[in-house]
């Protein structure tokens, strides 16, 4: 997947628990949108690579704790801590009236 494919939905901010889970910052104003993802892409080294989620949730206003899959410990988690996060075009919701 292109970057110019996808839309920009956040980075990884925070670790959150010592099982490889982190807290994703998400850029929205409707976070509860992005609270059942399959999936999404995770930019690293330039290249954005699918990460597959195990569980998320959302956590206080705008995060998601998320545990990707094969991200099993701190370190591991540690290792993807300030990457951002898109999802691809087709994914992005309508807008109605003055949205943008």
């Amino acid at each position: 997947m292109r970057k110019d494919e996808c839309f920009y939905l956040g980075k990884i901010a925070k670790k959150f628990s010592f099982k490889g889970e982190v807290l994703c910052y998400l850029d929205t104003d409707e976070p509860e949108m992005y609270q059942n993802l399959e999936s999404v892409f995770v930019q690293m080294n330039r290249n954005l690579v699918p990460f597959f989620i195990e569980q998320s949730s959302l956590h206080k206003d705008k995060f998601l704790r998320v545990k990707f899959e094969e991200v099993d410990s701190e370190v591991e988690a540690e290792n993807l801590l300030g990457s951002e996060l898109y999802l691809p075009l087709s994914m992005l919701p309508q807008l109605e009236g003055n949205q943008f």
